[in-house]
């Protein structure tokens, strides 16, 4: 069954696409059984997801690194610890990854890092490969990009979503892929230099951005 969202205009919100409810949520992974799943997997010369390739294998190790760093590193921005603050209600996160995507792996730990600074913030996280009826319901320009962040109320009513990547990287790769004789390989290399002089900065603004006008709505509700 799908029902009409409660929320407010923010980023690409709309009718909700997929119905959760606490026991759903509540079935997907932590940031720590995501992290033993890839851990285990990658001892082994696997990946999540349906296509194992050594490819992907060899990603999924990279990004091992990748979330090893950031939750060594980042610190959290004054500018979101401020949203975070200010939440007046528990917030759910539902985010959609899998373990040997890129841009993922630079972007799941700080949600981790953005749910351990705040206890009105629930995080578990979704593959995207074993739910396709979730993630089939939140295409961006028809393909299956991840990570995708589900901004759910304490009712589970969709607020929000952010994804796959943070604005000004989604116009390089734009730019990037209308140079003469672009490759996929420079751009992959490219996007990951981006995020390393980013140092996850542009994503907290972003989702501060968010909070900002989650926590506006909802004072605009309590006073009217």
């Amino acid at each position: 069954m799908k029902r009409k969202t409660s929320c407010f205009p923010l980023l690409k919100c709309k009718v909700m696409a997929y119905e959760f409810s606490n026991e759903v949520f509540q079935s997907f992974f932590t940031y720590a059984d995501y992290r033993k799943l890839i851990d285990e997997l990658t001892a082994v010369g696997k990946t999540t997801g349906e296509n194992q390739t050594e490819e992907r294998a060899a990603l999924t190790k990279l990004n091992i690194v990748r979330m090893n760093r950031i939750d060594k590193t980042t610190v959290l921005t004054d500018g979101l610890k401020s949203a975070l603050d200010s939440l007046g209600s528990e917030i759910n996160l539902a985010v959609i990854t899998e373990g040997w995507c890129g841009d993922a792996a630079n972007f799941v730990p700080l949600a981790n890092l953005i749910a351990s600074y705040s206890e009105k913030i629930k995080l578990r996280f979704i593959l995207r490969d074993e739910n396709p009826r979730i993630m089939d319901e939140y295409l961006t320009n028809g393909t299956r990009s991840i990570p995708l962040m589900i901004v759910l109320d304490k009712d589970f009513n969709e607020l929000a979503i952010w994804g796959p990547r943070p604005a000004a990287l989604t116009e390089l790769v734009t730019a990037e892929k209308a140079k003469p004789g672009f490759t996929m390989d420079e751009l992959k290399k490219n996007i990951q230099l981006w995020y390393a002089g980013d140092k996850t900065v542009s994503t907290q603004k972003e989702i501060a951005e968010i909070l900002n006008k989650i926590n506006s709505k909802q004072h605009e509700i309590h006073t009217s």
